[in-house]
């Protein structure tokens, strides 16, 4: 079997399981949203800000240290001990700063529900090794099983707390215990065991690990503000009700990220990883699968740009309404996105991480820039100046910096792929401010015209290959 359908294989199993937990999540959303209100999920958003950005350092390429290294054993379990190391840090250090959390949003509502979700940095330390492992092994059904359970077992719980009259806990408590679970049956796959070694077996993982992780910590910490500056200006000079509803919209970007680029991104490295090492030609097959995602994430956009309003009252009735004048930024973002940061992956299998980082912190600064703009008007308008930003300046600096001086992709390739598409997803933004709804739809069309022309071979090889597996499957 060739690596194209050996990759789509991959992530049509894997994908399988993650679209139908995500599914589960999605749907649990619409009861979710009719038993608590935007206030209370605003309340978890201003401790996420602050428990998101230190999540940033639990993995610091860790997992990636993994797939990329032929060590065995004994590096797993050194590797085991650090990321424990890591994790208990970064609990003692949310301990010490929820009070300072508390008094800037001046709430001392905050302290205990941040201590306690802090815990899921310990619990998520211990799982890096154990996933990163079976990643490696390309063992997608069992990762794609064991997250289906997982997220069910946690929104089971989530429902059943909010109904009880929970509050904010809901959103809490299910999720520590989605990784909890995890851990235990990753462990209970590879039994790496874990136990503390001499300090000395942490200090070797280190040193073995250090380049990528500080470079990819660096690109983190660096990409998370300019994520969350958002979050962070809304909460502090909006309200909490403000803050809930643009969280809601934002995390359907997050998830669409989600389902597509990271599952593409999950098994696209350690699938590229052994091609390249058998001699395969890398640029062309990665040119290929982002392709096939631009395929993919359009009809997810396309629903957020064209019928925003219908979309908000079916799915979370009427009080949250608001986020229908968000949607359709969000939808082109998630067109344009999904693509994009499947690039990380690429920077490093070459071992580029370095020029990573600093890519990274240019972007960042500019999105931040754009936030911080929008945020002198309304919410509405933070969104648009972030996804104008991302549009004219973030995206054509990863594809000069990235794509030609870094991958060395043609430039005559790069311009016919992504030329028509910005210039589209331009035009459609234009058309959103200026409310040409007749404009958006026609823009639309013409988008998905080009889709189904210029990606047609891919798209008869998805059919073919979906094809084949529901033969496969009946026989």
């Amino acid at each position: 079997m060739n690596f194209k359908k050996t990759l789509l294989k991959n992530i049509i199993t894997l994908g399988g399981y993650n679209y139908g937990s995500q599914i589960l999540v999605f749907l649990s959303s619409i009861v979710l949203s009719r038993l608590l209100l935007p206030e209370e999920y605003g309340f978890v958003a201003l401790i996420t800000v602050f428990t998101g950005f230190v999540t940033i350092f639990s993995d610091a390429g860790l997992s990636f240290a993994i797939i990329r290294s032929d060590y065995g054993y004994t590096f797993h379990r050194a590797v085991t001990n650090l990321a424990f190391y890591i994790g208990l840090f970064l609990f003692l250090l949310m301990v010490i700063l929820a009070y300072p959390i508390a008094y800037f949003y001046e709430d001392n509502a905050l302290i205990f529900p941040t201590i306690l979700l802090s815990t899921i940095f310990i619990l998520g330390a211990i799982t890096i090794v154990p996933g990163a492992i079976l990643t490696k092994r390309l063992d997608f059904n069992y990762i794609g099983k064991i997250r289906l359970i997982s997220n069910l077992i946690s929104i089971i719980l989530m429902i059943a707390f909010a109904f009880l009259g929970f509050s904010y806990w809901s959103l809490i408590i299910p999720n520590l215990v989605l990784q909890l679970l995890q851990f235990i049956w990753f462990e209970h796959k590879v039994k790496i065991g874990f136990r503390l070694y001499p300090l000395h077996y942490s200090i070797l993982a280190y040193r073995k690990t250090k380049s990528l992780m500080k470079n990819l910590s660096g690109f983190n910490l660096v990409n998370y503000w300019a994520r969350n500056s958002d979050n962070l200006i809304i909460g502090k000079y909006y309200s909490t009700y403000d803050l809930g509803i643009y969280s809601r919209a934002y995390k359907l970007l997050q998830l669409a990220l989600s389902l597509i680029s990271g599952l593409f991104g999950t098994v696209l490295y350690p699938s590229l990883k052994k091609f390249k090492s058998e001699g395969g030609n890398v640029n062309e097959e990665y040119s290929n699968i982002l392709g096939i995602i631009s395929i993919i994430n359009f009809p997810v956009g396309a629903i957020l740009i064209l019928i925003p309003n219908f979309f908000v009252r079916i799915l979370w009735g009427e009080n949250w309404l608001m986020v229908a004048d968000l949607l359709p930024y969000f939808g082109i973002l998630i067109i344009f996105q999904t693509i994009i940061s499947t690039i990380g992956h690429i920077y490093i299998l070459e071992e580029k991480e370095k020029a990573f980082m600093q890519i990274g912190i240019i972007t960042a600064i500019i999105m931040v820039i754009s936030i911080v703009i929008g945020a002198f008007f309304s919410v509405k308008l933070i969104v648009i100046c972030y996804t104008i930003g991302y549009m004219i300046a973030v995206i054509p600096i990863y594809l000069y910096f990235g794509f030609i001086k870094t991958f060395g992709f043609p430039i005559n390739h790069v311009v016919k792929f992504w030329f028509p598409k910005l210039l589209l997803g331009l035009l459609i933004v234009v058309a959103e401010i200026l409310d040409k709804q007749l404009y958006i739809y026609i823009l639309m069309s013409v988008f998905a015209i080009h889709l189904l022309y210029f990606q047609r071979r891919d798209i008869i090889k998805l059919m073919q290959l979906f094809k084949n597996k529901f033969l496969s499957q009946r026989s």
